[in-house]
């Protein structure tokens, strides 16, 4: 223990409701939150440990069992006191309930138990020693809140406008952490009070009772909104401890949105952060309540800021089709009833087309019409054969007229509800059925897609028995009924779209985005390319020079030949 420290004890104000950041705080307390793997109040205590000082008090309320079962946990448990509030005392009352704990140091160092810093608590324990003052106030620059000023010679003249002052200074923010001498608690009383109305008091008394430090280049968050917690955090997460409450990052999807999974004891949730210039944020969430409002798998949303395109959603579960798939296969008839359940899924989709244009103008302000799906293969075009082929533009010129065929096939199917990206990745095995992520590029578009992503998906390989098992499902359940046979053709040839649209965004992903990942599923999307062309030679005879090409993808092929 150094000698700063020895004369010391710190108290941690850990008994706050945090409502900013309900519904995640109606399940975790703030302090509990974990940054990178490590609990905030654990992150608080280990600068206070830095500081020199072994004994800390921490108040608690809400949810004030989590906490002492985390304190529980500690080595160091011995050497913290907990001082439960059976009603919230707020800043000044929490200090009188721990006061003859606080007394028994000259000095005390206060810390609130809902705030990231890394401010050194050493230096500013010396700077109080130092000036002999009652009080020493951590403070930040924080325009939207700043209600400190702090003269140039380190005196705070006034705190919220109290007591009227009229000297020059910087306008700052507490930052939540203090170093007080223990004279300060002979000015507050039992019950509910803020920390604030002493130190007032104090100003009154004796201008230069109470400093002030504002050291640069801190890092200090109230963490107070989900954006700020989740900003944060690092690019990678670390799971909880000893039961802990965990934050980890969700990752393999292509998409520019991060996202994580909180939990914190029975209760978990999934939260979203998509870019600020991300124009499908209103679209999510949009489309959300609509497919919400039918049941139809998609998770609620608990929370949402459009200001910081944030939303925390239900924890739908982690197990998608696709994790379900590499652990038990397709022989599994877990895993075909969810196959089976997903058509269904997508049969009710196609069957709110109805209500989507009349109620959900985000749902069908787009349409993979011919234009569209001209756009999907020039982009198959560009991203896989010349991006990751590395073929000449001008030797891939006579494709042309086989891709507007394609389109022109495609898009003749009926216009539906789609999900545009029906792929094992965003269907989820739930315990209630199946649930749906990745919603906001929902459209309409030809009748097949949809099933077609389902079947002829580069990221799982179906069987050919169970695909038709599947395509036959489907056509019966389609409103108006389909035959069979003119289904099949349909979904074959959605599929041959499809399938070049991913190959084409695996391209991109793993060669501009750098997401090599995404390579590894090119073989299988390749394999599946030239069965669907092979498959639909007789209806679409366009794209016979696509054939030629994969069969032997060298970049002096030229598919004209």
């Amino acid at each position: 223990m150094s000698e700063v420290g020895g004369n010391l004890r710190a108290m941690i104000l850990a008994a706050g409701y945090g409502t900013r950041l309900a519904p995640v705080t109606d399940h975790i307390p703030k302090p509990l939150l974990p940054v990178d793997g490590v609990p905030l109040l654990d992150r608080i205590i280990a600068g206070i440990r830095e500081a020199g000082m072994d004994r800390i008090g921490i108040n608690t309320h809400h949810l004030g069992e989590m906490v002492a079962a985390h304190v529980g946990r500690r080595k160091d448990a011995a050497s913290i006191t907990l001082f439960p509030e059976e009603e919230i005392l707020g800043t000044g009352g929490a200090l009188h309930g721990a006061r003859d704990f606080l007394a028994d140091a000259s000095h005390f160092l206060l810390h609130n138990g809902d705030v990231l810093c890394d401010a050194d608590l050493t230096a500013l324990v010396g700077e109080h020693l130092s000036t002999g003052a009652l009080a020493t106030l951590l403070l930040v620059d924080w325009p939207m809140v700043n209600s400190v000023v702090l003269a140039d010679d380190g005196r705070v003249v006034s705190i919220a406008g109290m007591p009227a002052s009229r000297a020059a200074g910087r306008s700052l923010t507490y930052a939540g952490i203090g170093v007080f001498s223990k004279h300060l608690l002979d000015d507050i009383g039992p019950g509910f009070s803020s920390l604030i109305d002493p130190l007032v008091r104090a100003l009154e008394a004796d201008p230069a009772s109470v400093r002030g430090v504002a050291p640069g280049h801190v890092r200090w968050s109230d963490l107070g909104t989900l954006a700020r917690y989740l900003g944060a955090q690092s690019e990678t997460t670390e799971p909880g401890k000893d039961g802990d409450p965990a934050l980890t990052r969700i990752t393999g999807h292509g998409s520019d949105r991060k996202f994580w999974r909180l939990e914190g004891g029975d209760w978990s949730a999934v939260a979203m952060v998509s870019p600020p210039e991300d124009p499908e944020f209103g679209r999510f969430l949009e489309i959300a309540g609509f497919l919400g409002g039918l049941d139809l798998g998609t998770p609620g949303i608990l929370s949402k800021s459009e200001k910081d395109h944030t939303v925390l959603m239900e924890d739908l579960g982690p197990e998608s089709l696709f994790t379900l798939v590499q652990k038990e296969g397709f022989g599994s008839e877990r895993v075909r009833a969810a196959y089976r359940a997903a058509v269904d899924r997508l049969l009710d989709i196609q069957g709110a087309t109805a209500r989507a244009l009349s109620g959900c103008p985000a749902a069908v302000d787009r349409s993979l019409d011919e234009e569209a799906l001209r756009g999907e293969t020039d982009y198959f075009r560009e991203r896989f054969l010349e991006g990751h082929l590395g073929l000449e533009p001008k030797k891939l010129e006579a494709l042309a007229d086989g891709f507007q065929a394609l389109a022109a096939v495609v898009s003749a199917q009926r216009q539906v509800l789609i999900h545009r990206d029906f792929q094992s990745q965003n269907i989820l095995a739930t315990a209630g059925g199946i649930g749906l992520v990745d919603f906001q590029g929902m459209r309409l578009g030809p009748l097949g897609y949809d099933l077609a992503s389902l079947v002829f998906d580069p990221y799982v390989g179906m069987p050919a028995s169970f695909r038709n098992e599947l395509v036959e499902r489907f056509a019966d359940g389609a409103v108006p009924g389909g035959n069979r046979t003119e289904i099949g053709a349909m979904v074959r040839a959605a599929g041959l779209q499809r399938i070049m649209q991913a190959l084409g965004a695996y391209g991109f992903l793993g060669h501009v985005k750098e997401k090599k990942e995404f390579l590894g599923h090119i073989p299988l999307g390749l394999e599946i390319l030239r069965v669907l062309l092979k498959e639909t030679a007789a209806e679409i005879p366009g794209l016979t020079g696509l054939s030629r090409i994969l069969a032997d993808p060298r970049p002096s092929q030229s598919p004209a030949e």
